[in-house]
C-alpha cells in the first residue's frame, strides 16, 4: 500500500491525473481550507477510484456530459450560496461538504489511469474480486490527493480575510465551472488534450 501512495504522488505530475486532481485541488480553495470537506474529499475520490478500477462504473459519453452539467450547477450553487443564503464564506455546512465529496467522486469517475507498476497491480487485483482491490485504490487515492492537502495547508496558513476568501473562492469556482461546463458540452478528450499540453510544454 505504501509503493502506492507515493506512485500516486509521482502520478499527480502527470497530464493523466489532472483531471481527477484538479477539480479537488479547485475544490480545497472553494471550501477555504476547511478539514471536514477536505475529508469528504478524500473520501469520494477513495469511493469514486474503487468504482472505476473495479469496472462498477464506467461512464458514457453521455452520462460525462450530464456529469459535468451537476457538478457545474452543484459548484454554482456552493458559490452562490453566501449571496443568496445567511451562510459566509467563514462557515462550513453540510451543503458544502457533500458538494466538496461529490465533485471529488465524479472527477474520480472522469479519471483515466495512469499505467504505473503499482495501480497495475490494483487494476489486475480484480481476478481476487473487487474488494481486493479496495486496500490499494484507497492508497493510491489518498497520495494523489497530496496536492489536495498542500493546497488545505496553504489556505490556512494564509488565512485570507473574507473579502480575499471571496474573491480567491469565486476564481477557484469559475475555474472549476470551466473543467465542468467543457465535460458537459462532451469536450473530455480535449480538456485532456489542453491539460496535456499545458503541463508539457
Amino acid at each position: 500500500m505504501i509503493p502506492a501512495f507515493f506512485e500516486a504522488i509521482r502520478a499527480t505530475t502527470q497530464p493523466c491525473t489532472l483531471l481527477l486532481v484538479l477539480p479537488a485541488m479547485l475544490m480545497a480553495v472553494i471550501i477555504h481550507g476547511r478539514w471536514i470537506p477536505f475529508g469528504a474529499i478524500c473520501l469520494g475520490a477513495v469511493l469514486g477510484g474503487w468504482l472505476l478500477v473495479a469496472n462498477i462504473v464506467s461512464l458514457s459519453d453521455l452520462q460525462l456530459q450530464l456529469s459535468g452539467a451537476l457538478v457545474a450547477m452543484a459548484i454554482a450553487v456552493i458559490v452562490a450560496a453566501p449571496y443568496t443564503t445567511r451562510l459566509t464564506w467563514a462557515q462550513t455546512n453540510p451543503a458544502q461538504t457533500t458538494v466538496a465529496g461529490c465533485v471529488s467522486f465524479v472527477a474520480a469517475l472522469w479519471w483515466r489511469p495512469c499505467i504505473g507498476e503499482e495501480l497495475g497491480s490494483i487494476l489486475t487485483a480484480s481476478r481476487d474480486g473487487i474488494a481486493a482491490q479496495l486496500p490499494g485504490i484507497t492508497a493510491y487515492m489518498l497520495g494523489a490527493m497530496v496536492p489536495v492537502l498542500a493546497v488545505v495547508l496553504l489556505m490556512r496558513a494564509l488565512d485570507p480575510s473574507p473579502r480575499a476568501a471571496q474573491r480567491t473562492a469565486l476564481v477557484a469556482g469559475g475555474a472549476s465551472l470551466v473543467v465542468a461546463g467543457a465535460l458537459a458540452i462532451g469536450r473530455h478528450d480535449e480538456l485532456v488534450t489542453t491539460l496535456t499540453r499545458w503541463t508539457v510544454s
